[in-house]
């Protein structure tokens, strides 16, 4: 018999806002996610550590952030801000800068050591590190994370590497979404986070930010029949303001889809086990 599949649901963003930290959990309490990347810089990060401590299933990672949100290390972070003290919007605009020298890496260290230190500071055990919009697989940066987890004794990183698959090809509005997969791709397969321990595989970077129910059913209906996969997802709350910056995601589909008795009965006639990053 064939080892049965291993699913890591895991929501990104927790911390960012209430309302996304409200419609995480409610996809823990009553759907499929088992774990969640928490951001350290972000404004709602005490109220998603107390909903975190009332609930020891779900894994909780740390989502390194470079991006959108101000530094937790200040002046000391004068590298990677702009003059609003505020980390560039976008990973582009921060690859930017980085390919142009003006990153200074011992600064990106400090700034990650504290992000970790500060989760691990309000008495969480930290079961994995990802990154906001993937920063953390960028060359330099990569290498730094792999130091990090060592130092901290983190079991298990994200490896965003996503296979192409038919349904992807279907639109070509997408294509550009399509593009970004394939550059992330390439990226992570010169990354020192190769030889960590990592899951199987990764999906939910093509749909993200619009994983409703269909999109989902879709992902989940191509899996492998075995090894440990990751989906990534994004739910939140109701709100409209669910999140910082311009995301225009569908907060509220998500928590929907991932709260779906569809969607549990495909993970049962499929054999998943849904997991953490904990108990692979």
């Amino acid at each position: 018999m064939s080892e049965a599949l291993r699913l890591i649901v895991n929501a990104d963003d927790f911390g960012m806002t209430e309302a996304v930290n409200q419609g995480i959990v409610e996809a823990h309490d009553s759907g499929i996610v088992t774990s969640a990347s928490l951001m350290a810089t972000g404004s709602a990060f005490e109220h998603a550590v107390a909903l975190a401590k009332t609930r020891p299933n779900l894994g909780v990672g740390v989502h390194l952030t470079l991006t959108e949100q101000r530094p937790l290390t200040g002046s000391a972070a004068a590298s990677l801000v702009g003059a609003d003290g505020r980390f560039p919007q976008h990973l582009v605009q921060f690859a930017g800068r980085y390919m142009r020298g003006k990153v200074v890496l011992a600064q990106v260290r400090a700034e990650l050591d504290a992000q970790i230190r500060k989760v691990r500071d309000a008495g969480l055990a930290v079961s994995h590190l990802d990154g906001h919009q993937h920063v953390h697989v960028l060359p330099g940066i990569a290498a730094i994370v792999a130091e990090l987890a060592a130092a901290y004794g983190i079991r298990a990183v994200r490896y965003p590497t996503e296979r192409v698959r038919a349904y992807m090809l279907r639109s070509l509005g997408n294509a550009r979404r399509l593009t970004e997969q394939v550059v992330l791709g390439a990226v992570c397969a010169v990354s020192p986070l190769r030889a960590l321990r990592r899951a199987d595989s990764f999906v939910g970077f093509y749909y993200g930010g619009r994983l409703d129910e269909a999109n989902l059913a879709t992902v989940l209906g191509r899996l492998p029949a075995c090894g440990t996969v990751e989906l990534m997802c994004h739910p939140g709350g109701d709100d409209s303001r669910a999140a910082e910056g311009y995301w225009q995601y569908s907060w509220a589909a998500e928590r929907a889809a991932l709260t779906s008795p569809r969607i549990r009965a495909l993970l049962a006639a499929r054999g998943a086990q849904l997991v953490s990053h904990s108990d692979f």
